[in-house]
């Protein structure tokens, strides 16, 4: 029986292979099979304590993909894995297509024991090792991540500290509270949510490293340029923070009380913002793209693995379109 339907939903994909499926192509542009060792230590069934066998793990990574790509609930996602033909050739014709609950306890153990960060390196290794080299150095930049405030409870909590209460919450409310979100004001207009910070190298827009953070956090603070690293390019947010040494500094600058810019100093901000503008790509393909300026998650460290997921798909993205101009350094 899985022999003929197998059949049957290669025979109807070779149709939609024909009208140009990217997400094939996609799924060509790293080695899944060298991230199986670490998304093993995720479950335990495999050693002397046993239990249920998992789905299998690089199904659940490209899960998560298509989640980030498309911006999926993980009800949806459920859905979506089940109906679409595309998503049934990404993560595998024969795999068992994950539930929902499956998808967010994956998600909640890639966050809990830490293995985003593996799975972060593993892709990084495998850029290095296929020759995606940086050679003119890295952009430094941030964008919010927007979350719902929960105006209901905000107003209750507000009302509350003016009369010298405090609110109490149960151990179950406090699961579905954001109490790591805070407020930030850019340019006259307030945020609410996270920040993500990215390190993109300027020779092939691929993000190198991430961070995620409250949206409150000043981006001076967010430390992503390495000893090792060519040239850092900074807008004037990180205007006197220290680099480390022997890294190039070309940061913007900015004119403080009393000394104005001059017109070299213009200049020289002109020429840095014209490296600096591909900086905005990244947030813009996970923006208007992948619909990821918002999130749903509770909590600095779900919203973490969103980020990581984001930043993932991002890589693929670009990777792709480096392979379509032939232009990978």
């Amino acid at each position: 029986m899985d022999d003929f339907i197998t059949f049957a939903i290669s025979e109807r994909y070779k149709h939609v292979s024909k009208l140009g499926d990217r997400l094939d192509r996609v799924k060509e542009m790293i080695d899944w099979e060298s991230f199986r060792p670490t998304l093993k230590e995720l479950y335990d069934n495999h050693t002397e304590k046993g239990g249920r066998p998992n789905i299998d793990e690089i199904t659940m990574l490209r899960a998560l993909v298509l989640q980030s790509w498309y911006n999926l609930p993980d009800q949806e996602l459920e859905f979506q894995l089940t109906d679409r033909i595309s998503f049934q050739h990404f993560i595998g014709i024969l795999s068992p297509v994950p539930d929902f609950s499956t998808v967010w306890r994956f998600r909640e153990r890639l966050n809990l024991t830490g293995v985003w960060s593996k799975v972060w390196d593993e892709l990084q290794r495998q850029l290095k090792e296929a020759g995606v080299k940086v050679k003119e150095g890295h952009i430094q930049d941030a964008a919010f991540i927007e979350s719902d405030l929960g105006k209901k409870r905000y107003s209750k909590e507000k009302k509350a500290k003016k009369e010298g209460k405090e609110m109490e919450y149960t151990e179950n409310q406090l699961n579905h509270i954001d109490t790591d979100s805070s407020f930030s004001i850019k340019n006259g207009q307030v945020h609410h949510g996270y920040k993500l910070s990215i390190k993109l190298d300027i020779d092939n827009d691929l993000i190198r490293d991430f961070e995620t953070v409250t949206a409150s956090q000043h981006d001076a603070t967010i430390e992503q340029i390495e000893k090792g690293d060519i040239a850092a390019y900074r807008d004037k947010g990180y205007f006197g923070t220290d680099l480390p040494e022997g890294v190039k500094n070309f940061t913007m600058d900015r004119a403080v009380r009393g000394k104005p810019l001059t017109e070299g100093q213009k200049k020289r901000n002109r020429e840095i913002s014209k490296v600096r503008a591909p900086g905005e790509r990244p947030f813009s393909v996970i923006k208007t793209v992948f619909n990821r300026g918002r999130t749903r998650y509770k909590r600095l460290r779900r919203v973490n693995v969103q980020s990581m997921m984001s930043c993932f798909t991002y890589n693929l993205y670009q990777l792709f379109t480096l392979k379509k101009k032939g232009t990978a350094a």
